[in-house]
């Protein structure tokens, strides 16, 4: 399948009547003529502005697509050139799952979060990049979805727990903000990869 050819849809069902849209993704297959879309669950919900009865279906967006392709540039490390790619591969659907974190979740303002600045080497950022956040708890990796100016967006890789129970068992730690939160800093928290631990693309998923 060539990715940069076949259309995707966002597929927005309500889960058992709650407050929640659950998100999952649809490709077509098959020849033009008897196409049929093939569903896949991706763990991503969200409380929507309006609620409906009837799955709603979305194409995705050109700012999806993008996202999309950054991610297998920066991350998978594959090009441009007739994109093969495999929608059941764990590691797609990781990436699938940032996208629609980007799309449909409200970044949380990381203001409270941001650690001091302090002078280091720098590397010039972009969308997809793996990235260490600097806070006051320390270094934490997560993935830039989108930036500006001023602030980057980013998914959380790790799990931000207080420095106070960063040696405790895992069980017993305090979580300030989970993995695959969506969070907005000041640009000059987003550090190179190599200052959070165990910075990996394994860890998408």
């Amino acid at each position: 399948m060539n990715a940069v050819l076949q259309p995707l849809f966002w597929r927005l069902a309500n889960e058992h009547n709650s407050d929640l849209d659950v998100v999952s993704v649809l490709m077509p297959r098959g020849e033009e003529a008897d196409k049929v879309a093939i569903e896949y669950a991706i763990d991503v919900s969200f409380k929507p502005s309006t609620h409906h009865q009837n799955p709603i279906d979305l194409r995705w967006s050109e700012d999806d697509s993008e996202l999309f392709m950054s991610l297998l540039r920066k991350v998978m490390n594959i090009t441009d050139k007739d994109i093969q790619l495999d929608i059941e591969d764990n590691m797609i659907q990781g990436l699938i799952h940032l996208v629609a974190t980007a799309r449909f979740h409200t970044p949380w303002p990381g203001d409270e979060l941001e650690g001091e600045d302090f002078m280091t080497y720098r590397r010039e950022i972009e969308v997809g990049d793996l990235i260490s956040v600097n806070t006051i708890h320390g270094f934490f990796s997560g993935v830039i979805v989108a930036l500006d100016s001023i602030d980057a967006t980013v998914i959380l890789l790790d799990d931000i727990i207080t420095l106070e129970s960063a040696e405790m068992p895992e069980e017993e730690q305090e979580v300030i903000m989970p993995s695959h939160s969506l969070l907005m800093l000041n640009r000059v928290c987003v550090l190179p990869a190599e200052f959070a631990e165990d910075v990996d693309a394994t860890v998408l998923h």
